[in-house]
């Protein structure tokens, strides 16, 4: 529990917060708000919202409502009822939609920037808001600031310097990393989160300590009033920067968390600074790096552009979004961060490709992909054991296929919701599998009401299972608790560069798994001989992925075994240990070039 004086600290923070959102993106914040409510509160929220359809200017409210309900085409339709309206509210929810050309000329002018801030175009955001008069206003300011991060050669200038200087590391002494993270455990869980937290408890145990800080505001500023000043997982520190205040742009934020890792510099006396996707994290690591004279890594787990990209509906929105001035400065500054620093880590020798297709010297790039718990290979509790277990006794004899899974647009859970329906159309009554078939998909995310909706469409709702977020303690039990674990990504460039966690696990826990045929999800099921432990399909096939169900179903009593070899080779007690040899030749470098400079 925090104490009085970081209780009104937080609050501070978060109303600061709130504050600067119903100034920026009032409409983001109702949805963002709403989705940390339980799935039934926040679709009964929206019903409530859109009935004020038929209040003179409503419109814009009852298509909040519609969003946050789930049904996109009827806030799409609300919104397109009302094309000369000057309502903010409906203008925010045609650039939550991704529809800006709903927006009428009379639109505010600062709807109007972050429309074209949605789309990618930053200079014309900026532009919008200078012929309005108020390039000197908090959110022009804070668009200066964004676009300031992204220009090539941009470094945070840094007054402070550590009071203590270097000294090389002696001989015999164990390694100490300070890690800069996005968030973590306990309070965000993901598969971010989760893969540094056991990176950072492998670590540990192979003598490397660790500690972790996290961005500035985080994690008050995603709602956590409680949170304290650090918080210990498992033996592993994760300290928090969290100011008086809320600074005001992006970058003010970053020179708070840069001045936050220098005291913990002092403290820690750390041999290496390891950032970890995105830009963000890396200049923080670069200027904390160059003030303290230490080398320092970067993780890229991702790329942030792509990512952005395929949160576009997919068709001219996403093509668009690809093309645009945001997706190029991003790409090109997060290339230019990973070229300077002592070492580049990432998750697939695809990802290596893009990277040095990107400027960055594959020499200087190792690659430590996504491993498993070994505990995990030891575990052997059948579908019917682990449903009981979760109190899912009615799915006792069911063939259940789904995931545990953040539920997003490209994860293409869709796509495993028709082939469902396909193979109920299709099969006959004494295959067993028609009376059997399920769909079990655990977690949370913006796709889930378009899901549910989804399977009400297609009169399969009765077959699908949604719990909604689980806890972390309880995920691999949720795992063992299907037949299949099936990753239907979408074609989008991010599931074609990007390795998920999700698969390994599932072969370590002795489950058939179904993957689209993407290079990404095809290297994270290969053996080291290059033999997969998987089925696949065409991404975007029902019929297929249906297909392969079917064969998944059929040989069953022989697939239970299967991948555990595989993720043997890939618990983090063995992956880990790259790390170790990534941080010592940065020291060796680093202190040659001092030797030698």
């Amino acid at each position: 529990m925090p104490s009085p004086r970081d209780a009104v600290r937080n609050a501070r923070l978060l109303l600061q917060s709130i504050a600067q959102h119903l100034v920026d993106d009032p409409a983001l914040l109702v949805v963002q708000v709403s989705r940390r409510l339980p799935f039934g509160v926040r679709v009964g929220a929206g019903k409530t919202l859109r009935r004020a359809a038929g209040l003179p200017g409503g419109e814009g409210l009852a298509a909040l409502g519609a969003y946050m309900a789930g049904d996109a085409g009827e806030a799409y339709q609300l919104v397109a009822r009302s094309p000369g309206s000057r309502s903010r509210l409906r203008g925010e929810v045609a650039v939550l939609l991704g529809h800006s050309e709903l927006l009428s000329p009379a639109s505010a002018p600062t709807t109007r920037a972050r429309a074209a801030w949605s789309r990618g175009d930053l200079s014309g955001a900026v532009e919008v808001l200078e012929q309005a008069g108020l390039e000197g206003s908090r959110h022009a300011q804070r668009l200066f600031s964004e676009m300031q991060l992204l220009s090539p050669g941009y470094r945070l200038q840094v007054s402070e310097l550590p009071r203590t200087p270097h000294t090389p590391i002696r001989d015999g002494e164990p390694l100490r990393v300070l890690h800069l993270l996005t968030n973590s455990l306990p309070h965000t869980q993901s598969g971010y989160s989760l893969r540094s937290h056991r990176i950072l408890t492998a670590l540990r145990e192979q003598g490397i300590d660790s500690v972790a800080l996290t961005r500035t505001g985080y994690p008050v500023m995603v709602g956590k009033m409680l949170a304290t000043d650090e918080d210990v997982v498992d033996g592993i520190r994760y300290v928090r920067s969290l100011p008086s205040t809320l600074p005001r742009t992006q970058e003010e934020r970053l020179l708070t968390e840069v001045r936050r890792a220098l005291e913990l510099v002092e403290e820690v006396r750390p041999h290496v600074i390891h950032a970890t996707t995105n830009y963000h994290n890396a200049l923080v690591a670069q200027a904390v790096a160059t003030a303290a004279g230490l080398p320092w890594v970067l993780e890229v787990r991702g790329l942030m552009e792509k990512t952005w990209i395929a949160s576009h509906p997919a068709g001219p929105a996403q093509l668009a979004a690809a093309s645009s001035e945001k997706a190029h400065v991003v790409a090109a500054r997060e290339a230019e961060l990973a070229s300077s620093a002592d070492a580049v880590v990432t998750l697939s020798e695809t990802m290596v490709a893009e990277l040095w297709r990107r400027g960055v010297d594959p020499r200087s790039i190792a690659v430590v992909p996504n491993g498993v718990e070994a505990s995990l290979l030891t575990e052997h509790a059948t579908p019917p054991v682990a449903r009981e277990s979760l109190g899912l006794t009615s799915l006792h004899d069911s063939f259940i296929v789904g995931a545990v899974s953040a539920l997003v647009d490209y994860e293409g859970f869709d796509i495993l919701l028709r082939a469902v329906a396909l193979l109920l159309e299709d099969l006959d009554t004494e295959s067993g599998l028609r009376e059997r078939l399920h769909v079990m998909l655990a977690g949370d995310g913006t796709a889930a009401p378009a899901l549910r909706a989804l399977a009400v469409e297609l009169s399969i709702s009765e077959r699908v299972t949604m719990p909604g977020r689980i806890p972390r303690g309880e995920a691999r039990r949720w795992v063992q608790a299907l037949d299949v674990v099936v990753v239907p990504r979408h074609d989008v460039e991010v599931s074609r560069l990007v390795t998920p966690q999700k698969p390994v696990e599932a072969l370590a826990l002795g489950r058939p798994v179904i993957i689209s045929d993407l290079p990404a999800l095809r290297e994270t099921v290969a053996s080291e001989s290059g033999d997969a432990a998987a089925l696949t399909f065409t991404a975007g096939s029902a019929r297929q992925l249906a297909d392969r169900i079917r064969s998944a179903y059929s040989s069953r009593e022989q697939a239970t075994g299967a991948g555990r070899e595989i993720a043997a080779a890939r618990t983090w007690t063995e992956l880990v240990r790259r790390y170790g040899s990534i941080y010592r030749s940065a020291l060796a470098r680093t202190e040659e070039d001092r030797t030698h400079g």
